[in-house]
């Protein structure tokens, strides 16, 4: 019977402790020296501190020892913000580690306004962060269109798709435009042999979903197309058809 009683009472003893350490938190959490007063933002290029305390509107009373979880999902929320952790830093620092929605072309809208791989509008000033992306346009017989959201969202997915398999090409684009009829023309900054970025630029014309084995040969073959038509200048690079690479030239010699 004394063991019975002599177990109860610990167990009556580890139980009242465990909810008075549960507690601490939430006692803490009223304490002053704990107030939030210093957000501080890790990995962010575009994100703002200002911006990033205006998601997060947290009250006067916020203290570091409150729950994590519905500050992340405010700052989440952003547009430029794909991920957000955030962590204490005692006794009033609150740190936001954000992963950011990337930019990957500029749209005519009418002003240039960056958008990211799934084709939406981020609000980011090209001019104040130096944005170098390709210009996204549509035509129809020639003529520019605006873009719908479904064409937008297209062309934004394949500058994303090369940037992934191929970033030194997609570093020398300019501008992708879709045609009336589906079809994509890239223009690109070429390079000589000894790596040189020449003057005129090369159009590469292909459709959507192009694989990146037939990106590989196209390039190989402008290599070789470069080295070979001395005197010639390679105007563009043709990846529609299935099996071939078609070189096109700016002179009589034909393709």
């Amino acid at each position: 019977m004394r063991r019975w009683f002599a177990f109860v009472l610990v167990l009556g003893f580890v139980v009242a402790l465990a909810g008075a350490l549960a507690r601490i938190p939430e006692a803490l959490a009223r304490v002053e020296a704990f107030r939030i007063t210093e957000i501080r933002l890790e990995g962010n290029r575009f994100l703002s501190s200002a911006e990033a305390a205006k998601a997060l509107a947290i009250s006067p009373l916020a203290s570091t020892w409150d729950d994590l979880d519905p500050l992340e999902e405010r700052v989440r929320a952003h547009p430029l913000v794909e991920d957000c952790r955030a962590r204490r830093r005692f006794p009033r620092t609150l740190v936001l580690e954000v992963v950011e929605e990337a930019p990957v072309a500029l749209v005519p809208n009418p002003a240039l306004e960056p958008v990211d791989a799934a084709g939406r509008f981020l609000p980011i000033d090209p001019s104040e962060h130096g944005l170098d992306l390709p210009i996204i346009t549509g035509s129809h017989d020639g003529a520019a269109h605006d873009l719908s959201t479904a064409e937008r969202r297209l062309l934004a997915q394949e500058l994303a798709r090369l940037g992934q398999g191929h970033p030194e090409l997609l570093a020398r684009i300019s501008e992708l435009r879709l045609d009336s009829r589906g079809e994509l023309w890239a223009q690109f900054w070429r390079r000589d042999p000894q790596g040189e970025v020449w003057d005129l630029p090369v159009t590469l014309r292909f459709r959507p979903n192009l694989p990146g084995d037939r990106v590989q040969e196209g390039l190989r073959v402008l290599s070789d197309a470069m080295t070979r038509f001395e005197g010639a200048l390679v105007a563009g690079l043709d990846l529609r058809y299935d099996d071939q690479v078609v070189v096109r030239l700016n002179r009589a010699e034909g393709n």
